[in-house]
């Protein structure tokens, strides 16, 4: 392993700071605008101009469920968006889950009226939005950065104005590592929000609830499962589901991918 001089962590910060700025203004160049960027003879040039090329990622166009509920809930956000400065403090940048691979993932869980859904990480609140649409009892978020949760209860307002027969969605400014998770029985999503040693802090976490029984029984839901081994290494869970989800054919674009990994794990039962 490679240690950073101090000029080259420097030049690094250096560049995020100039880098995500340059994003954000391409960010809001209106649908139109980007649209035309996929033009085939723009996009051979334009794909090439360095900060152009998140156009292509998809993430900064209004995505399909944005435009059916008018919510905003796509871009990138770099890490120090969620931890508040420049390093990574363990967590990853953020950005939207799929709805379908969230459907479908809810979908193999069966019986969800008694069972709240907790997103860790849950930035600005899509996964959530999809959870509204099943019988939870509760569906509620946790993220570091209070600005992507503001904009995550924001949404919540027009989804519960949308859905007034919805069960109602709260995103709350914490670190779920700290906060106390809802008693009975949970669904836990994840898309793959923190690197290995935080991810095995959240599992020592519900681990601990689970045992002393404030927690009745979990599910993981985990998209980009990168920490899989983890939790098939946890005496009390064992895997329910595992496939690569291909998304449905109106959110293709959105992001660089056409399919997402999907791993799903449940709790034994006590002993």
């Amino acid at each position: 392993m490679t240690t950073m001089t101090p000029v080259g962590g420097f030049r690094k910060r250096l560049k995020r700071r100039v880098k995500w700025p340059l994003i954000a203004m391409v960010a809001a160049l209106p649908d139109t605008v980007q649209n035309m960027l996929y033009i085939p003879r723009i996009r051979m040039f334009a794909q090439h101009v360095p900060v152009l090329k998140v156009v292509y990622t998809g993430c900064y166009r209004t995505h399909p469920i944005d435009k059916a509920l008018g919510t905003e809930t796509g871009g990138i956000e770099p890490p120090e968006a969620i931890s508040g400065h420049d390093k990574n403090a363990g967590s990853f940048p953020y950005m939207g889950s799929q709805p379908s691979t969230v459907r479908l993932a809810l979908q193999q869980l069966g019986d969800l009226r008694d069972h709240a859904f907790v997103d860790i990480g849950c930035g600005k609140g899509r996964p959530m939005i999809v959870a509204t649409e099943f019988p939870f009892r509760e569906v509620i978020g946790y993220d570091l950065a209070s600005r992507l949760v503001d904009i995550a209860n924001r949404n919540a307002q027009i989804v519960a104005r949308c859905f007034p027969e919805r069960v109602r969605m709260r995103a709350y400014a914490a670190d779920a590592l700290q906060a106390e998770f809802p008693p009975g029985k949970l669904v836990v999503y994840l898309f793959n929000p923190f690197g290995i040693e935080t991810m095995a802090r959240l599992l020592d976490s519900l681990t601990a609830a689970y045992e002393r029984g404030a927690i009745e029984t979990f599910s993981i839901v985990y998209l980009n499962p990168l920490c899989k081994d983890l939790f098939d290494a946890s005496p009390i869970l064992e895997r329910h589901f595992s496939a690569s989800v291909p998304y449905a054919a109106d959110e293709i674009g959105y992001d660089e991918g056409v399919t997402q990994t999907l791993g799903i794990w449940k709790s034994r039962p006590h002993t």
